[in-house]
Parts: structure tokens; C-alpha cells; sequence
């Protein structure tokens, strides 16, 4: 039986445009990121509004995110098995995240055009043109802040703060060894997110760190 690579040579190997080494990396990943694809599409199949996610191709999910690490490898700096997975396991994650945000985005645009049509549009809200400008010019520094963090503590900070999961759910969906690990990271990249708010004037609840 020919001898197995280590992940650091692979992944060096990967790095410096070896096809071989490339090709290797996804033959080896491959069912790890096919079983991540299928658990948080049948998670997210339980809550209402995600009916969408039924059609969705596990296997083009798993195609994208092999590419995209491809594609990113230059830009990472890990070469164990535990931080590659978790890798894997955020890029899932926004790959799922976002095609459920286009398709709800697609459905209010739906709406929007159906209950209000072009004439009316706009009319009957009772929000003040300065508190829709507050609120929008802090979401977007928000929004910005929350780019800066490496791609697996931005899943993080999203998945609690804005849907709230669970740590048991947290460490399950992003590769960490255990709900205590999943919850002691996010205490640590909340307290830099709120920094960097209030470095830009922004002042946010805490959110949920229980």
C-alpha cells in the first residue's frame, strides 16, 4: 500500500501549483466535506423558511468549496488536520448561508413588487428618513467590522449573534472539538469585534453568551 502524504507536505506541495498534490487534497477531503454539506443542509431543513435548500446539489456545494480553497490556499496559514477541517467547515457554511439569503432576498423582492407595486412604494412606513439613514450607516460598519475577521470566526460571530445557534451546534457546524471550545472561542472574537465597533463609534449589545 503506497504511503500516505501528510497533510503539511500536501498542502505545501498544493501550494506551490502541484496538480498532483491538488487533485490528492480533494480525493481526501472529499467525503469529509460531502458528510458536512449533508448535515447543514438536513439542520437547516428543519427550520421554517429554508424549504429552498431541498434543491439544492450537495455535490456542487462540495465542488465549490473544494475550489475555493483551492483557489485561497496562499491566503491560509494552517497545515493541521483539526484547523484544515474547520476551514472546510466554514466555507460550508457560507456557501449554504448565502444561497438561503439569496433565495429569501428573491422572495421579499417578490413580495415587495406583489403588496406595494411601483406607484406606492415606499408609502405607509413610519420610520423618520434620519433613523432609516442611523440605522443603515451602522449596519454597514457593522457589516464591514465584521468582513475583517478570518473566515471561521466571522461563521462564528454570524451563527450566534444573528441566528443564535447553540454551542453544541457551533462546535458541530464548524469543526471545534467540543461546545466549551466553540463557546470560549466566541468569547474571545466577540471581544474584538465589540473593539473594533467602538473604535469606529458604534456601541452594541454584547449578545447572547450564555
Amino acid at each position: 500500500m503506497p504511503a500516505v502524504d501528510p497533510l503539511p507536505r500536501l498542502l505545501e506541495a498544493a501550494r506551490a501549483g502541484d496538480a498532483k498534490a491538488r487533485d490528492e487534497l480533494c480525493s481526501r477531503f472529499y467525503e469529509r466535506v460531502r458528510g458536512l454539506v449533508h448535515h447543514q443542509i438536513q439542520q437547516r431543513l428543519r427550520r421554517p423558511g429554508h424549504g429552498a435548500l431541498a434543491r439544492m446539489s450537495t455535490g456542487d456545494v462540495v465542488q465549490d468549496v473544494l475550489l475555493e480553497v483551492l483557489r485561497g490556499l496562499d491566503r491560509w496559514e494552517g497545515d493541521d488536520e483539526e484547523a484544515f477541517v474547520g476551514l472546510l467547515a466554514t466555507l460550508v457554511e457560507h456557501r449554504i448561508v448565502d444561497s438561503v439569503r439569496h433565495h429569501q432576498a428573491a422572495c421579499r423582492d417578490v413580495r415587495r413588487h406583489d403588496d406595494i407595486g411601483p406607484v406606492t412604494a415606499g408609502a405607509g412606513h413610519d420610520e423618520t428618513p434620519s433613523l432609516v439613514a442611523s440605522g443603515n450607516e451602522a449596519l454597514a460598519i457593522y457589516r464591514e467590522v465584521l468582513a475583517s475577521f478570518p473566515d471561521r470566526e466571522r461563521a462564528l460571530l454570524t451563527l450566534r449573534l444573528e441566528d443564535a445557534l447553540e454551542f453544541k451546534d457551533l462546535a458541530a457546524r464548524l469543526a471545534y472539538p467540543s461546545p466549551d471550545a466553540a463557546r470560549k472561542a466566541f468569547h474571545s472574537v466577540q471581544a474584538r469585534l465589540l473593539l473594533r465597533l467602538r473604535r469606529r463609534g458604534i456601541v452594541m449589545p454584547g449578545g447572547s453568551t450564555s
